[in-house]
């Protein structure tokens, strides 16, 4: 019984090195040797106690520590669905009406509308410096499934540790969210012949007019691709923090350490522009 018990421990430390290394199938034939290992072992034990009468509470004893064993071992195997559920909780804390919001951008807006006629020409303008615009990733499109994790090891310190990765949709503009302060609106009329001087020129209605156009515009400005680009890159880093807070926060809970976590995120629908001009975006906006 001794040596099935070495027996027993030895191959349950393998099978554990074997799935935090990333080889599951070798790790899950090894519990399979276990398991027959364990029946062996309480199949003898139970032929000790008949032939020896050995006392009860001694062979429960042994039972309740083998049954220990295997409930560390599932707390080990069960992680996968646990760390993806906690992280989809964690995210929908921060809902904001089914709105996962990832950043914002301040961009100058500027409406001009012009009418011409046989008599001159009139102009009618708005301008906003800082309206502020918001992007957002939809909550109810995310499941436990946009979210997968694996053990990874540092091929130079050995060092084990959690890689998490994230697809999701891409940031959309937040439609229902323009901030713009009226107080800051600069508004110009303009007329040129005989407009320059004609009271019923209309040149106040067109400032009105291009007034109440400052925020389609901004959405205009706002769904760019430079813009779109640098919401990404917002929201990345947004997530990427989010998603380790929650993972650590999961593992100290469940582990009592804090391995080192990677998080990597990607979206669904990238820009369709070149690696120059991404280059040259990235470094002229900034949110």
């Amino acid at each position: 019984m001794v040596v099935g018990a070495i027996a027993f421990i030895l191959l349950l430390v393998v099978a554990v090195l074997l799935f935090q290394q990333g080889q599951p199938t070798l790790s899950l034939l090894v519990i399979a040797a276990v398991v027959v290992l364990s029946a062996a072992v309480l199949g003898l034990a139970h032929i000790v106690r008949e032939v020896f009468r050995l006392p009860a509470t001694l062979l429960q004893a042994g039972s309740d520590a083998v049954r220990g064993v295997f409930d560390w071992l599932g707390g080990i195997l069960k992680p996968k669905v646990e760390i993806r559920t906690a992280i989809l909780a964690g995210i929908r804390r921060f809902d904001d009406h089914g709105k996962l919001v990832v950043g914002s951008l301040r961009v100058d807006v500027l409406a001009q509308i012009v009418e011409t006629s046989a008599v001159g020409t009139v102009l009618g303008q708005a301008s906003a410096r800082e309206v502020g615009v918001q992007y957002f990733i939809p909550l109810e499109k995310l499941t436990i499934e946009n979210f997968r994790w694996s053990f990874t090891v540092d091929q130079g310190t050995g060092e084990r540790g959690i890689a998490v990765y994230c697809h999701l949709p891409s940031p959309q503009v937040d439609e229902e969210f323009i901030a713009i302060d009226e107080a800051g609106i600069e508004t110009l009329s303009l007329g040129s012949g005989i407009q320059t001087i004609n009271p019923w020129s209309g040149k106040d209605a067109l400032t009105a007019k291009a007034k109440s156009q400052l925020k389609p515009r901004a959405l205009e400005i706002a769904k760019r691709p430079e813009c779109m680009l640098a919401a990404e890159r917002m929201a990345r880093v947004h997530i990427e923090n989010l998603v380790h807070s929650v993972a650590m926060s999961l593992l100290q809970l469940s582990a009592g350490k804090s391995p080192p976590v990677a998080v990597l995120v990607q979206f669904s629908s990238a820009v369709d522009i070149s690696a120059f001009e991404k280059q040259r975006i990235s470094e002229a906006v900034q949110p």
